[in-house]
């Protein structure tokens, strides 16, 4: 009898039940229900934001599933919802607490534990409920042991069935949820469906011509997986002279892409992050007696030349960069503006936020950019500065930052956090880049949600992350290829999973991800792992986004 239930579920249709967080009162609350969803999605209800977590339930009666009632508590209470699979228990909450509301005696359907063993039917996921075991009930209820236990370490009670305390048993999804969401539009399995999601290959067009060969001949509209490229644009290659603006070099990088339909992402660098600055314009550190504009620079020993980024000559002229290249490729001011996902504007080195190289040596470099103006509070400002210039152009498209690392704050989230909080205020997203290192995604890891109070320096966005997932949209961009052992050891699987632990929806990854799963012929493939490379895109592009999606 039990093969033959475990067979009728398997076919049975069910739907995500998503869960919310409400930041003012510090509550959860989860749903199934299209008018619940739309109502928080669309801000009618407010204080509202997806966490990105979600579990499957059946809509309707299925056989061996057992109806979810949900209550109502009122504010005096709670102002919340508690949630139950068993009718007993359901029962029982209506006998002694009489104030509470049963809004549905069989709000979704879900499948039971075993009672003594806690023990799910084969196939299911165990979810866990857990009390805040406060004035103000609230409950949670999640399929991550390890959000679990956070939650229990900071006073929270977890409740019900055996030693594991295993409140319900989330059915497989069937085959309509295994279907990506579609690379472009709202994708509801993200923490902000309507902004920009997927994964995207980072910086091809300054690859070797044997990479963009091998993408061009194996991935590029051939893998659905791939939503686009994020391609790192030089402020020199557009703005060779002040003022003069040339953005042919952008629709020739972007040509492979568009050709399939593709979506790109621009990432505009200001500076360089290798040894010599060709990507600052010519004319924005010339002495004004030649017609530059005279913005000063710092020349370290073995460093290349870098300009004064928070100088205020320096930071107009970038700020005018940047409102140039926001009209540019908002609304429908160009052919290309169409096909532009996001756009990210570094504020420091790279197309990032880079600090100066050796500005905290503690030697002769540091003394330069000290003397220069350097300090921590000066930076900061800077990062402020660039970040509002960005924020405030009228757009279409979403506009990214990325979080620096900084030395100097009272500890290694405050620079990121002061970063994110200006960001947020404008509904610029975030974007980091040195995901896989301090053994987030080894083969032996266990990907869930990075640690806000672990005090590790290459975890320095994982508050801001925590903070304001949901609100804007979540970027990142590893450390380095997975194929790139003398950097990190990473697990390609293990890596996509902690990002989606952790509420990131848009992934820029290297060439060499796609291209060990597809090409054969293409610098460094290894036979032997191209099976795993391609299950683990293809397992992320179930929450991101794929172009096969409907």
């Amino acid at each position: 009898m039990a093969a033959s239930l475990l067979a009728l579920n398997a076919i049975a249709s069910t739907v995500e039940v998503i869960e919310y967080y409400n930041a003012t009162q510090d509550h959860y609350f989860i749903s199934s229900l299209p008018a619940d969803i739309d109502a928080l999605d669309s801000g009618q209800l407010k204080g509202w934001i997806r966490t990105g977590r979600t579990f499957g339930a059946y809509p309707q009666a299925t056989a061996g599933a057992s109806p979810v009632c949900r209550f109502y508590i009122p504010p005096a209470q709670g102002d919340s919802h508690f949630y139950s699979a068993s009718p007993i228990e359901c029962a029982q909450t209506q006998s002694k607490n009489p104030s509470f509301v049963e809004e549905s005696p069989a709000v979704m359907y879900i499948d039971l534990p075993d009672t003594t063993t806690g023990a799910c039917p084969v196939g299911d996921t165990p979810v866990y409920r857990v009390w805040d075991n406060r004035a103000d009930t609230n409950h949670r209820y999640t399929t991550d042991p390890a959000i679990r236990s956070h939650m229990v370490a900071q006073g929270w009670i977890a409740e019900r069935y055996g030693p594991d305390q295993v409140i319900m048993c989330a059915p497989p999804a069937t085959t309509s949820a295994t279907v990506p969401p579609p690379c472009k539009g709202n994708n509801p399995r993200v923490a902000v469906p309507g902004a920009p999601h997927g994964m995207y290959v980072w910086n091809p067009n300054h690859r070797s011509a044997a990479y963009q060969t091998a993408l061009a001949n194996d991935v590029i509209g051939k893998d659905p997986t791939l939503c686009g490229a994020s391609l790192v644009i030089y402020w020199s290659d557009v703005e060779a002279a002040q003022g003069v603006f040339d953005w042919s070099s952008v629709a020739a990088a972007a040509k492979p892409y568009t050709d399939a339909g593709l979506t790109v992402n621009l990432l505009f660098a200001d500076a360089t992050e290798g040894p010599v600055n060709t990507v600052t314009p010519a004319w924005v550190t010339d002495p004004v007696s030649k017609g530059g504009l005279g913005v000063p620079t710092v020349s370290c020993a073995g460093q290349p030349v870098i300009p004064v980024y928070f100088n205020a000559t320096y930071e107009a002229a970038w700020g005018a960069f940047i409102a140039a290249a926001v009209h540019q490729f908002s609304f429908s001011n160009s052919p290309l503006a169409a096909s532009v996902g996001y756009m990210r504007f570094a504020t420091a080195g790279g197309a990032e936020a880079l600090p100066p190289p050796g500005y905290n040596d503690g030697a002769a470099c540091e003394a330069l950019w000290t003397a220069a103006g350097y300090s921590y509070h000066t930076w900061n400002t800077h990062e402020a500065n660039i970040i509002n210039a960005m924020g405030s152009q009228p757009t279409d498209k979403q506009i990214m930052v990325s979080l620096p690392n900084i030395s100097g704050g009272p500890d290694v989230y405050a620079v990121a956090n002061l970063g994110a909080a200006a960001a947020a205020a404008r509904h610029v997203g975030f974007s980091f880049e040195n995901l896989g290192v301090s053994n987030v995604a080894g083969p032996t890891s266990t990907p869930g949600p990075c640690n806000p109070l672990a005090q590790i320096i290459n975890l320095h966005w994982c508050q801001a992350y925590t903070t304001y997932a949901g609100q804007v949209p979540l970027a990142q961009q590893p450390i380095t290829a997975t194929t790139n052992t003398s950097v990190a050891t990473m697990d390609i699987a293990k890596l996509l999973q902690y990002a989606l632990a952790n509420n990131i929806q848009i992934f820029e990854l290297y060439p060499e991800e796609w291209l060990q799963a597809n090409s054969p012929t293409s610098p460094g493939f290894v036979a032997a792992n191209q099976a795993s490379y391609k299950a683990a895109l293809q397992a992320a592009s179930l929450v991101l986004g794929a172009t096969n999606g409907h």
